[in-house]
């Protein structure tokens, strides 16, 4: 039997250990808390925030493009406004932001080896804390949010709300934000604190309340620069530093062409279904009526109790004619608004066939779709920077990782899986392919020993059939079917009419 002391002893280990639970999770509850943005304070007086925006002419934005740098607010706003208003001008934006695939490897950054036992512990630890890290990120939902505000607004500003378990990106209002810095090939950016209010802090990572505490010391400036390690700011266009403009500002005048076209369309066809019918009241050769007034006003008001809104009546003594100046039909009135959207698609270089146009030429369709890759490129390799300089500061130790986006978006993911799949049967790549038929990295070790260890499924299935395992015995004869989306119009008619069937 234990004696008093000794359990004296035990009741003072369940203690310790009691309280340090009780602290580690009022630690971890603290970071929880310091992760989660609030969105609406119900102690809070000021909690409305109203958002208006105003109709802008098509003069107003050529004038403001004349001056992009004294009008990046106004420039910005009016593409809000087209976004909210306009379908074509969502989609093309939409478009864009949703192209990328977002799909990448981690490798090391400055490989040398690892010759220890230690050291290569220390390498895999680093390597997991990295994996975990980006999971934790979300990095494909956070940049297409990133990219699409950055197509809309010219840049995102953004920052960081971050613990062990989770990761947001919260979205600072471009308005009272300057680009101020480039490190690591990186924008970094200053916020005017004047404009955030004390009882507004709440909204805004902690960091915030530091900003605004160095901006109040005496002699210092209002602008206040964004801690880097939750900076995130995305540029649409980096080649142009001192402003941010929306990318397809200059087409926005176009997207008035298409709502006066389709206005006037409407004016036609209401014109069309109009009718009109007159009553004439007879009169004897001096042009006296022969009807008295009153009578006529009974019988209008009875013609006029059974017919509907869009049938005119009137009474009069003489006779009508009618003239119409629009000589085009409504069929013409619509290939006019069908021109003028294809129109600004093409304004905006992106194919309109894409987008519900009419449009017959499926191979210059690709090329322009190739084009279209190449313009989000550009900001995927910025996103790469921005990702890999989080990376670096988050990560310890001798053994850094980085990230390398593939170059794969959802029209040309065939090809490069393909291409990846080629090289991996080579040994060469083979995260590569995982990462390309969207198996991310930080799963391939938990889904190998789920898969081997786990449910045994390298022994209890076998694996499917294909040209790897087979010989070429059951494959049919002939060239493989090409894609659809590699045919060109002849190849398309050729596939409809079944012409080769007998050859």
């Amino acid at each position: 039997m234990a004696t008093k002391k000794e359990l004296a002893a035990v009741d003072k280990l369940d203690k310790m250990f009691n309280e340090s639970m009780q602290d580690e999770d009022i630690r971890v509850a603290f970071a929880r808390e310091l992760a989660r943005q609030m969105l609406f304070n119900p102690n809070g007086a000021a909690n409305s925030n109203h958002v208006s925006f105003t109709k802008y002419s098509r003069e107003q934005i050529t004038t403001w493009l004349q001056n992009p740098a004294a009008n990046e607010k106004n420039l910005r706003n009016a593409s809000i406004f087209m976004y909210l208003a306009s379908s074509h001008y969502k989609r093309l934006l939409q478009y864009y932001a949703g192209l990328l695939m977002w799909r990448y490897v981690i490798s090391p950054v400055k490989f040398a080896g690892v010759e220890t036992a230690a050291d290569k512990d220390s390498f895999k630890r680093n390597y997991y804390k990295a994996c975990n890290l980006l999971e934790v990120m979300n990095v494909p939902d956070m940049m297409r949010m990133a990219m699409l505000v950055a197509l809309r607004e010219g840049v995102f500003f953004g920052v960081r709300w971050f613990d062990r378990d989770s990761s947001f990106v919260q979205k600072i209002n471009p308005d009272i934000c300057k680009i101020s810095f480039v490190q690591d090939g990186v924008f970094l950016y200053t916020v005017d604190m004047s404009k955030i209010n004390q009882d507004e802090l709440y909204k805004y990572p902690p960091a915030f309340a530091d900003m605004l505490r160095a901006s109040q010391a005496q002699g210092a400036s209002n602008w206040q620069e964004v801690p880097p390690d939750i900076s995130i700011c995305l540029k649409a266009d980096n080649s142009i530093t001192h402003y941010s403009i929306p990318p397809f500002a200059s087409v926005m005048p176009k997207l008035y062409k298409i709502a006066d076209a389709e206005g006037r369309s409407d004016v036609a066809e209401d014109q069309e279904n109009y009718k009109m019918i007159a009553g004439k009241i007879p009169a004897d050769k001096d042009g006296n009526p022969k009807m008295d007034f009153k009578d006529a006003e009974q019988y209008y008001r009875m013609m006029a109790t059974n017919i509907g809104s869009g049938v005119g009546l009137a009474i009069t003594p003489f006779d009508l004619e009618a003239f119409s100046f629009d000589k085009s039909s409504t069929a013409n009135q619509i290939d006019k608004i069908s021109k003028t959207v294809e129109n600004f698609w093409q304004s905006a270089g992106t194919s309109a066939l894409l987008h519900g146009v009419a449009n017959n030429t499926a191979g210059v369709t690709k090329l322009g779709i190739k084009n279209d890759e190449s313009y989000v490129f550009g900001m995927m390799l910025q996103a790469e920077r921005i990702i890999n300089r989080i990376l670096k500061t988050e990560l310890s130790g001798k053994h850094k990782f980085k990230i390398t986006f593939l170059p794969i978006t959802i029209f040309n993911i065939e090809d490069w899986t393909k291409l990846y799949k080629e090289a991996a049967s080579f040994g060469i790549g083979k995260s590569y392919y995982m990462a390309a038929i969207g198996v991310p990295q930080y799963d391939i070790g938990g889904l190998n020993h789920i898969e081997n260890t786990v449910l045994n499924l390298n022994k209890n299935l076998m694996p499917l059939k294909n040209t790897y395992n087979t010989g070429g015995g059951e494959s049919e004869a002939g060239r493989p079917e090409a894609d659809e989306t590699d045919l060109g119009d002849a190849g398309e008619a050729t596939r409809a009419n079944d012409t080769n069937s007998n050859r």
